[in-house]
């Protein structure tokens, strides 16, 4: 079974952290807000990610990726107006996080979205 969501990253997804949609906190491990957990995504080279994972300590508890989002961040060059793909592939012990990024170029006069490494 694949769980995923695409987003459009803004200018804080690219600047600060990465906001994730709350109704896929379920798919998340379990944390209490202000506390954070390492969260190991795997990109589409194989490279493995660390981030932490946060809930928002006030307000609505959005969920986050901070530490080591911006080192994703520069490290494939994103700026906003890029797409994130992450999945959740999940077997009957294991959960893999996936993120696949895509940007989008005009090729002989269409706009098309296509993967970056």
């Amino acid at each position: 079974m694949a769980l995923q969501f695409v987003k459009i990253l803004s200018k804080t997804d690219t600047g600060k952290r990465l906001s994730l949609p709350t109704k896929y906190m379920k798919h998340l491990p379990r944390i209490r807000r202000g506390h954070a957990v390492n969260l190991a995504v795997m990109d589409a080279q194989g490279r493995q990610w660390h981030f932490g994972y946060t809930i928002r300590r006030n307000g609505h508890p959005k969920p986050v990726l901070s530490a080591g989002w911006h080192d994703f961040v520069k490290g494939k060059y994103l700026k906003p107006g890029d797409q994130i793909i992450f999945k959740l592939e999940a077997n009957d012990a294991d959960a893999l996080y996936t993120i696949g990024v895509k940007r989008r170029i005009r090729l002989l006069g269409t706009e098309v979205w296509t993967a970056v490494c």
